[in-house]
């Protein structure tokens, strides 16, 4: 395990899972609100269903864009909670599949305005192990609500998928 300024990193391998989402076109950069209101319509689904109950719920956010290369108007974000496979998809909620596979994980503990940072690092991270991303999925899995830490501090995992 590879340790930084903010992080530390892994490589591991993740099952398929399934990810109930809503999805925003549009820059979302600095703007927790907008996460705020794509997380509630997505927990305001799934909740009354008992689908975040399980073990190993987990909370994402998939960046389907590279923000140096499309406009901020055009950057694509899917928002949402892991649920059992085979959910269907309601109204505005879809499902995507993010596949099996190795990921790098960076693991933080950062202020909301160390995001940005924490993604240099990661990026740096590997470069220096020299992996190479696929065309699989970047996310931030979310380990904490940040109101209920004492600093107010994100504790997330950015996952790159790498390929085999």
């Amino acid at each position: 395990m590879a340790m930084t300024t903010l992080g530390a990193f892994t490589v591991t391998r993740f099952p398929k899972r399934t990810l109930a989402f809503v999805g925003h076109t549009g820059p979302y950069m600095n703007n927790p609100a907008l996460f705020e209101e794509l997380f509630s319509k997505v927990l305001a689904w799934a909740a009354p269903k008992g689908l975040l109950e399980g073990p190993g719920v987990e909370s994402i956010s998939i960046y389907h864009d590279d923000p140096e290369k499309v406009p901020p108007a055009k950057q694509r974000i899917s928002v949402g909670f892991t649920v059992p496979a085979g959910t269907p998809a309601e109204g505005e909620i879809r499902m995507m599949e993010i596949p099996a596979g190795h990921y790098a994980v960076g693991s933080f503990e950062i202020f909301p305005d160390q995001y940005g940072a924490a993604w240099e690092e990661m990026m740096g991270f590997l470069m220096d192990e020299n992996l190479s991303p696929a065309a699989g999925p970047m996310y931030e899995s979310y380990k904490n609500d940040p109101r209920r830490h004492p600093e107010g501090k994100h504790l997330v995992d950015i996952c790159v998928a790498l390929r085999d």
